[in-house]
């Protein structure tokens, strides 16, 4: 059942089932209580083993079975293989150092398991149901070692810390009586002890999983005082993809450009291909003049005939390395706020030149819905002339990056965009700008159309082509089996 609460002008949609409103905060508060710290969370003892490269020894009771029944089954590739594939990919990292033929199945399973899962942290929906537990959820278990994790958190949920004993599933063996910060519990559940999370701090978020998925219930389009004063961490999590890599240029001053751009892109370039590019800027990098965003059309001149999808937002903060999570939970026992060095934070999906033919068929588009679609006639025309140039793929995922200022047509894209791509997940935030351009490329609009666009204080010259206010922007990303060629025409 779709419902709609309306509450201080802003809007919010919940999809999945029939929700109890009664906000019952006093269970919820009762059950966090006070305590002195914010304690991080250890790895687990195998994780850990993992990480030092040592044997685990551990203090248990063997079962008691035939050894030639266990060494035809630890033996036989088939039923290792099936053993194996329905194991988390940290408990595959470690059926690696068995032996040959167990190392061989997780190979092998690494290529097969290649589906997307998404997850969230809501306290919104708990608080909303009276203090339920159940914090963190997940679509799917996450099979394959990560090659990104995308985690988006409201400004809440980027500082969020709650007791032991209220989370679930449990964070501690056992039970302590400190709190931990949630990014933490995130990167403990879905990242470690990999280095791959990029975290977007931003206001509002959108989350909207696969219509079946079991987290479709806390699906958000738009925001409300829920959703913007309390907790939510939402995200993506993307399998390893053969022959695709995904790195983070963090810039931490506009005078290091050349060093921490222009050298890493010139020197990425020779041997790979570019397939997109994810931009997060702060506000602080934006203070001086929006034209510092144009060195981004360097992508152009390294490979002018190769196009690329591009998509981004300005955001609050971001942070891609476990040592910020460190450094976020000494802020918060210091009692102040986490603010990283980054100015931005570029993410960049590329292939080798001399791969196998791009066999997994990874792509990435992008189009952008500009301050002058405003209706729902052009809203949906732009979706759907943009799913006919798009392949449908076994496996795909939708960024979405868009103004807070379109307002009541965030409901409306997504819907549009979910009738076009019923099977992807998409997930994203908001911000007060932002970038992109369209690939597949659409021809460029008559001068005379341009000078009836629909403006606002915000609006920039077209010719920077990247930048666009009260706009939304879609990155589009598939890879595995074409189901088909393009979309319904």
């Amino acid at each position: 059942m779709d419902l709609v609460l309306t509450e201080t002008s802003l809007n919010v949609m919940y999809f999945g089932e029939e929700e109890d409103f009664n906000n019952n905060e006093d269970e919820e508060d009762s059950a966090i209580g006070d305590t002195e710290k914010c304690e991080k969370l250890n790895y687990n003892e195998n994780i850990v083993a993992f990480v030092e490269k040592r044997e685990l020894t551990r203090n248990i009771k063997p079962l008691v079975c035939s050894n030639i029944l266990l060494e035809k089954i630890t033996s036989n590739y088939i039923i290792v293989k099936q053993i194996i594939s329905n194991l988390s990919w940290q408990d595959k990292a470690m059926c690696k150092l068995v032996c040959n033929n167990w190392y061989s199945a997780v190979q092998t399973l690494q290529k097969e398991q290649i589906s997307p899962e998404d997850f969230v942290i809501d306290l919104c929906y708990s608080l909303r149901r009276g203090g339920e537990k159940g914090w963190f959820k997940k679509s799917g278990i996450f099979y394959t070692e990560p090659l990104v994790i995308f985690t988006f958190a409201n400004t809440a949920g980027f500082s969020a810390v709650r007791k032991c004993k209220v989370i679930q599933p449990r964070p501690c063996k056992q039970h302590c009586d400190q709190e931990h910060c949630l990014i933490n519990l995130i990167n403990c559940h879905v990242n470690a002890p990999k280095n791959c999370m990029l975290t977007v701090k931003a206001t509002y978020l959108v989350y909207r999983p696969r219509p079946h998925s079991n987290t479709y219930g806390h699906s958000i389009a738009h925001y409300t005082i829920y959703t913007w004063t309390n907790p939510l961490i939402a995200g993506i999590f993307i399998p390893k993809i053969p022959d695709v890599s995904f790195q983070v240029l963090n810039i931490r001053s506009q005078n290091s450009l050349q060093q921490e751009f222009y050298d890493v892109v010139d020197k990425l370039s020779k041997e790979h291909i570019i397939k997109g590019v994810l931009v997060f800027f702060t506000e602080k990098y934006l203070l001086d003049s929006v034209e510092d965003i144009v060195f981004l059309n360097y992508f152009k001149d390294v490979q002018p005939n190769v196009p690329y999808a591009l998509g981004g937002c300005i955001v609050e903060d971001t942070m891609s390395e476990n040592s910020d999570i460190n450094l976020l939970v000494d802020s918060l026992n210091k009692g102040a706020d986490f603010i990283s060095e980054n100015l931005l934070s570029i993410g960049l999906f590329t292939i080798p030149k001399k791969s196998n033919n791009n066999e997994y068929n990874f792509e990435m588009y992008s189009f952008i819905i500009e301050s002058s679609d405003w209706t729902k006639p052009d809203i949906q025309q732009l979706v759907t002339e943009f799913s006919k140039k798009v392949p449908r793929f076994e496996h795909s995922i939708a960024l979405k990056f868009s103004c807070v200022d379109r307002d009541k047509k965030h409901v409306l894209e997504q819907d549009c965009f979910r009738a076009a791509f019923p099977n992807t997940t998409i997930v994203g935030c908001y911000g007060n700008g932002g970038l992109g351009i369209h690939h597949p490329a659409i021809p460029e609009p008559e001068a005379t159309a341009l000078r009836h666009r629909r403006e606002s204080f915000y609006s920039i010259p077209r010719q920077f082509g990247i930048m666009y206010f009260n706009s939304t922007v879609f990155v589009y990303i598939g890879w595995g089996k074409i189901i088909s060629p393009q979309g319904p025409l």
